[in-house]
């Protein structure tokens, strides 16, 4: 019977990769980790909301916590308009139509508030 003494000790790691290069679209995409983003799949004519988790290597876009929808050739959503609970999904490059990422609260209230400052809003705040 073998012991832990018999074991050899593990080798250290090394990453075979070198990491990418900061370039200002990776930090740019960095800072945007976490946010919500809204995917139009034309092919299908499906639309995804999700949380941007991360995309990979082969340009591949990662949503968590992700709600799927079903368009009409308007572009409206048809059936369930809570949407499809689908997870953790991947959206191949190829595929995307449209990526947008959607505005946090406080951004929306700056909006509000600058068109507010301008004169072109008026009416109740966001809430």
């Amino acid at each position: 019977m073998a012991t832990t003494s018999d074991v050899p000790p593990l080798p250290p790691f090394y990453n075979v990769k070198p990491p990418p290069a900061e370039t200002l679209a990776i930090k740019a995409l960095a800072r945007t980790l976490g946010s919500l983003y809204r995917v139009t799949v034309a092919e299908t004519q499906r639309l995804f909301l999700g949380t941007f988790v991360c995309v990979d290597p082969q340009g591949n876009l990662v949503l968590d916590q992700t709600l799927e929808f079903e368009l009409d050739d308007a572009g409206a959503v048809k059936g369930d308009p809570k949407g499809r609970d689908v997870g953790l999904v991947m959206i191949k490059r190829e595929h995307w139509t449209r990526v947008e990422r959607m505005p946090t609260d406080q951004e929306r209230r700056r909006m509000w508030e600058q068109q507010a400052a301008e004169g072109g809003q008026r009416g109740c705040t966001p809430s």
